[in-house]
């Protein structure tokens, strides 16, 4: 009966996997995941602006926790790439809680850390994927203040 059960979930969901096809690219295991988040944060730590910019998408929002204000486009690009030149952090990490999809996007939420000299400092945040042109880049970056 167990396995009726089993070969009916896998039969009626549209991966074969029991996620959506979105998703489940998406929520790999972990070297297979194609959301470049590591990459993104090791750009970060390096104060590469050039790769930055590539994870960024030109319409994207990026909505830092207050008394900062949200910013759109080349504003916010400019804003998160100076954010980067101006940190010294020696790691970065986002470690997310949850991954799903939602139509072109992959939402997530989680955890950002920050390793600055030896104080370890993390953040909720929120993060949207969208695949364009084959890549996937960042449309919307929210985080809280971090402590």
């Amino acid at each position: 009966m167990r396995c009726l059960c089993v070969s009916l979930l896998l039969l009626i969901s549209p991966s074969g996997d029991g996620l959506p096809p979105a998703v489940a690219p998406a929520m790999a295991a972990p070297a297979q995941d194609p959301l470049p988040r590591w990459q993104l944060a090791a750009a970060f730590v390096k104060r590469d602006s050039a790769a930055l910019r590539r994870f960024l998408a030109a319409d994207v929002m990026i909505w830092p926790p207050a008394p900062d204000t949200a910013r759109r486009g080349s504003t916010a690009i400019a804003y998160f790439v100076g954010l980067a030149l101006k940190s010294d952090v020696s790691r970065s990490e986002f470690r997310p809680r949850t991954v799903a999809a939602d139509g072109a996007y992959v939402i997530e939420d989680g955890v950002w850390s920050f390793t600055h000299r030896r104080v370890k400092v993390s953040a909720r945040y929120d993060l949207r994927w969208r695949q364009t042109k084959g890549r996937w880049q960042v449309s919307f970056l929210k985080w809280d203040l971090f402590r």
